[in-house]
């Protein structure tokens, strides 16, 4: 315990966190494999209206989102070696999976439940008539909740990692699953209308979803994330109207 004390916080900062950070990398790479790898596959059944391949799309979620999550990963596991302030024990390798895990089902069941209700909507695939101005709608909304209240909360506890443990820590594993569980809930509340964009106006792209990533990613680690969230409103607005020109052409 004398030789633990005796390393510099960087360095103890460092092994805490490095080996976590390079297994959600790990996690994320092979998500992003998976997303490439059936991303054809998906997009011909539901050219078909075919709902199938739903553990591609909830892997989908997964990839998109987990970047975003690592720096709150990381505050969780460095504080699971705590101990009355002091790092006294090895981290939890355990807890910090226990914590992870309802991010994975919450974002996991979302994409899947948003998949086949716009499914059933017939809001994927050709768009005829007046239908083809749900995508501008989409953006739209997208930006105008970029201002609302609901997601300033939630934006607020998803940017600050370790103001969000202190103020929701619950020991042992059973609380780690409680917390996973409400930082899932406020990320799904933060980034939700994010996931309708891409399935709607985003035709479920690769290169729409390494683009929403990093808005995501941008706006939750932003020094000031409510100018950032402002401008991100502002750019799907516009984004929105040219889609809306686009659908009164189109008819």
């Amino acid at each position: 315990m004398a030789a633990e004390d005796s390393v510099s916080p960087p360095d103890l900062l460092r092994r805490i966190t490095v080996p976590i950070a390079g297994a959600v990398v790990v996690l994320l790479a092979a998500a992003w494999y998976v997303t490439w790898s059936t991303s054809e596959f998906a997009m011909s059944f539901l050219a078909m209206g075919v709902p199938t391949e739903t553990f591609g799309f909830g892997v989908m979620m997964v990839a998109m989102m987990l970047p975003a999550a690592l720096p709150m990963i990381l505050a969780f596991h460095a504080m699971t070696r705590l101990e009355a302030g002091r790092p006294a024990k090895p981290a939890d390798a355990i807890a910090t999976a226990l914590f992870i895990l309802p991010y994975f089902l919450l974002w996991g069941g979302f994409g899947v439940l948003a998949l086949a209700g716009l499914m059933a909507l017939g809001l994927l695939g050709p768009l005829v008539g007046l239908v083809v101005f749900i995508p501008a709608a989409t953006l739209i909304a997208a930006g105008l909740y970029q201002v609302s209240r609901p997601k300033e909360v939630c934006l607020t506890q998803c940017q600050s990692p370790m103001g969000f443990v202190l103020r929701h820590w619950h020991s042992g594993r059973t609380g780690a699953v409680r917390m996973g569980l409400r930082h899932a809930g406020y990320c799904l509340g933060c980034c939700w209308l994010f996931m309708i964009v891409l399935f709607v106006a985003g035709s479920m792209s690769l290169l729409w979803m390494g683009l929403l990533s990093g808005v995501i990613f941008v706006e939750k680690v932003a020094t000031k994330p409510q100018a950032v969230a402002r401008c991100i409103a502002a750019l799907l607005v516009v984004l929105g109207a040219i889609a809306l020109v686009q659908g009164y052409l189109a008819i």
